[in-house]
């Protein structure tokens, strides 16, 4: 995947090793979140550093310059008990797709 980068500082609301919940958001327009992470737990793996958020830049709107995280879903958090135990999925996640578990 390749994001717009930015210059801007913006801050950084998580930190690797903290645990997230994917937001569950349903807009009408435009965006990266996935529906199936919604409402999910992961644990931020490595903060990517600042881009701009696709959802506003897809929509004409102002750049909103965010931190970019990589997330780890258990897979078993997703998909449920007949999900591998050791299998994991990583997901790459702006802020405003996270709020603190």
């Amino acid at each position: 995947m390749r994001w717009r980068s930015c210059s801007r500082v913006a801050v950084a609301h998580f930190r690797a090793g903290q645990r997230v919940r994917a937001r569950n958001i349903n807009p009408v327009s435009h965006t990266r979140l996935p529906r199936y992470a919604r409402g999910k737990i992961g644990v931020i793996e490595r903060d990517h550093g600042v881009f701009e958020f696709p959802d506003t830049s897809a929509q004409g709107l102002p750049d909103k310059p965010q931190h970019v995280y990589s997330v780890r879903f258990a897979a078993r958090e997703l998909w449920g008990e007949q999900a591998s135990p050791q299998d994991s999925v990583y997901i790459d996640m702006w802020d405003d797709y996270l709020e603190p578990a």
